[in-house]
């Protein structure tokens, strides 16, 4: 690998500002406007000052779907928000004609596959809610569980610690709160994934439990679902973190972080162009902190495990930066750059990275981490060639 420092700034800059293309994104700005209109692509290529034809080509190259695939997600998205706030005052009839869907029965059989409910399943979730009176308690729960959220996003020992310890308030004021337990489950499952503690087995188990959990008392809640889906991941049990993600994104398209972690998910399938599309979507809803280091460092592995190493470098240096206690993350740029055949510069970071880690050894990260035996092969083999020791 070649170039110091500035290399790797001018790459991030540059990833960032082509994360999506000038047409798609004017395109997809004009249709949160106009979502209740029919699709014209003529007017939508206008619009976004492209071809049709291209304007198509990147819908689904950069969306993985096409411009009314992408605006019947958003329209049905919309309408389950509206049941969800609405209850009582609203009808199917009137959310779906305010929505674009004419026909009542083709709109009820889409939101029942998108949600897997009728959509007056939701309503009565929703009048159920809409009586609820203000609760202290809950609402000082819901606070101090906001409080904890940037330091379980962190990925870091202490921080992890910290979340926890934050969360024990809120979980106490509020059991049937389901994004607490989310966080919870999702920090526990962080110190058995990267060794934070002595006790990994405890901590699996908790995770567990608390991601089952959460998922029973906030199963329509985006946020709370793409967090103990994360859990699930870190517990090596991918098939089942994959199907709470995709409701998670069912629920709420505009999620960045579901995006993020919809990324990372493709990228330990080892569908790495899937994991860089769905990455660059993240960058797009949100290109800024908190979210932006643990996405760069997705887009480091999924370059990784496309055996880009030189992009892989880059990408995950860009997430340290941002975010300089995320040395877990400097494994993989550690055995990227060595992968490149810098040795030199490798064994100079390698030594770093054990300074932080004292512990570390090739054979333990090549179990850390649930990507494809191939990707952790080359994590652990890259490592060695850093001079971390193999065991």
């Amino acid at each position: 690998m070649t170039g110091g420092d500035d290399d790797f700034g001018m790459s991030h800059v540059r990833a960032f500002s082509s994360a999506l293309p000038a047409d798609l994104v004017r395109a997809l700005s004009w249709l949160r406007g106009h979502l209740s209109e029919p699709v014209q692509l003529d007017l939508l290529a206008q619009v976004a000052d492209a071809r049709p034809r291209t304007l198509e080509t990147h819908f689904k190259m950069f969306l993985g779907t096409t411009p009314l695939g992408w605006v019947r997600r958003m329209r049905l998205a919309r309408a389950r928000q509206e049941f969800i706030r609405r209850g009582p005052d609203v009808t199917v009839t009137a959310v779906a004609l305010g929505n674009g869907f004419s026909q009542l029965g083709r709109f009820a059989a889409e939101y029942r596959k998108a949600f897997g409910e009728l959509p007056s399943a939701t309503i009565q979730r929703g009048k159920k809610s809409s009586t609820t009176t203000f609760d202290h308690d809950v609402d000082e729960a819901i606070r101090l569980t906001l409080d904890a959220l940037p330091f379980a996003f962190a990925v870091e020992q202490a921080q992890c610690n910290t979340a926890l310890e934050k969360l024990s308030r809120p979980q106490e004021l509020a059991p049937n709160y389901g994004l607490a337990k989310a966080i919870a489950g999702w920090c526990w499952a962080q110190r058995a994934a990267h060794d934070f503690a002595a006790t990994p087995e405890v901590d699996r188990n908790r995770a567990s439990r608390l991601a089952a959990e959460a998922y029973e008392l906030a199963p329509d809640d985006g946020l709370t679902l793409t967090l103990s889906s994360g859990a699930l991941v870190l517990l090596h049990e991918l098939e089942a973190a994959d199907r709470r993600l995709e409701r998670a994104l069912a629920v709420d398209p505009w999620l960045a972080y579901a995006w993020i972690r919809r990324g990372w998910m493709s990228a330990y399938f080892g569908d790495s162009d899937g994991a860089i599309r769905e990455l660059r979507i993240a960058l797009h809803l949100m290109p800024f902190e908190p979210l932006r280091h643990i996405t760069c460092i997705g887009m480091g592995c999924a370059h990784f495990a496309a055996e880009r190493y030189d992009r892989a470098a880059l990408w995950v240096r860009s997430g340290v930066e941002a975010y300089p206690d995320s040395h877990w993350a400097q494994r993989i740029a550690v055995a990227s750059v060595a992968l490149t055949g810098a040795r030199a510069e490798a064994r100079r970071m390698g030594r770093q990275l054990t300074r932080k880690e004292p512990n570390l050894t090739a054979s333990q990260a090549r179990r850390a981490w649930p990507f494809t035996p191939r990707f952790m092969s080359c994590l652990g083999d890259g490592l060695e060639i850093a001079g971390v020791p193999a065991a």
